[in-house]
């Protein structure tokens, strides 16, 4: 390609109409040209742009690899791409970085040699790569427990349904022989293990749900979730006359409401449920803001703990530290507390000893703005 200079009318008509940003500069960098997408994309008039180094639109930890780079291909001028498979980012106005795959031809004119450079943001694409591969991650996880689900549940299945077998054939011989106690125990037995099986089906619906319905996240206050969550609880907190706290500020984050709810109602009826015998569960939510505008949720009971060993354990699928008899449940309830925090991007630990109460923490992202109020004393939702 060669022009007079790059005030060519059909060269300056080519490169107005690029949907890419395309810069002329001469063999020193400094730019004698950039089209409207230029602007658009760096945050620059043009007239700002002329007789500027080039290097103004490169990262500065990136300059020194680029004045290499610039004089390899002056050394050696011909029609190339660059940043293609490469973590190639370019600089705005602003000084945020995006990253940029660039083209680069050598026009020859009748001054030498200069550089055309067109430059995509290719931002967008980055993101959909890293939204595809996020989301073949979360699959390939979702798929391990399912199967691992899958072969637990069907464990667990088997027992109330085997039950249900074994006593409705003692029924049928104690109604032959009109025994009515045998009668009424094999139907007590049967009916137990039928609400058994039941309450073990919707828990395994909730937890697959957890795993594959579509979150409908939005941005909502912290605290109002909180409380809105443990209002469900009432009617258990009232039975039990527990005593909960809460210390936790007015603080925006994205989440699926239903979801969040779900994760703190299993969390705190778990602490009600483990209460030490004769004793008054005591649970204190609050929260500590951490690094990079997040915040620490600590929920913190007084029950009866358990071994720090099983701390990786006790959030898989109907994993029990306890008999059925001691304390009723599936099993199921931590471990959709898990799928909620991971579908979610948050962290979910635990910490706790036998006889000295167990601590969940859970580190969520907060949305980037400040907190309206924050209490000066705990707030006891158990009244």
């Amino acid at each position: 390609m060669e022009l007079e200079s790059v005030e060519d009318d059909l060269f300056r008509l080519a490169v107005e109409s690029s949907p890419a940003a395309m810069i002329v500069t001469g063999q020193d960098g400094a730019i004698q040209f950039a089209n409207a997408e230029t602007s658009r994309m760096f945050g620059y008039q043009p007239r700002e742009l002329i007789g500027q180094s080039i290097d103004i639109l490169v990262p500065t930890w990136l300059r020194p690899a680029h004045l290499s780079l610039r004089q390899r291909f002056l050394a050696n001028p011909s029609k190339r791409p660059m940043g293609i498979g490469r973590d190639l980012k370019a600089t705005r106005r602003d000084g945020s970085e995006f990253p940029v795959e660039i083209g680069l031809t050598p026009i020859k004119t009748l001054k030498g040699i200069l550089v055309l450079a067109t430059v995509l943001d290719i931002s967008a694409r980055r993101e959909a790569d890293l939204t595809l591969a996020q989301r073949a991650f979360e699959l390939e996880r979702a798929n391990e427990r399912l199967a691992q689900f899958a072969f637990i549940a069907s464990h667990d299945l088997q027992e109330p349904l085997r039950k249900i077998a074994a006593f409705s054939d003692l029924m049928e011989r104690a109604i032959e022989s009109s025994n009515k106690s045998e009668m009424a125990h094999a139907n007590q037995v049967i009916s137990k293990s039928a609400l058994r099986a039941r309450s073990l089906v919707d828990d395994l619906l909730t937890y697959s749900k957890t795993i594959n319905d579509e979150q409908q996240l939005q941005e909502v206050d912290l605290r109002d979730e909180l409380e809105s969550a443990l209002g469900d609880l009432s009617q258990l907190v009232s039975e039990t006359s527990a005593e909960i706290q809460i210390e936790v500020p007015h603080l925006p984050f994205t989440a699926d409401r239903g979801q969040f709810a779900r994760l703190i109602t299993n969390v705190v009826s778990n602490a009600i449920k483990y209460r030490k015998p004769n004793e008054t569960a005591k649970v204190r939510i609050k929260s500590t803001d951490i690094d990079g505008g997040g915040v620490l949720l600590e929920i913190t009971d007084n029950g009866i703990g358990f071994d720090e060993k099983y701390a990786r354990t006790i959030f898989e699928p109907f994993k029990r530290l306890h008999s059925q008899t001691q304390y009723p449940g599936t099993g199921i309830g931590l471990a959709i507390c898990k799928s909620i925090a991971d579908r979610h991007g948050w962290r979910l630990a635990i910490k706790s000893a036998p006889g000295k109460g167990t601590t969940f923490f859970v580190t969520i992202q907060s949305s980037p703005r400040k907190a309206r109020s924050a209490p000066s004393d705990a707030d006891d939702v158990s009244k």
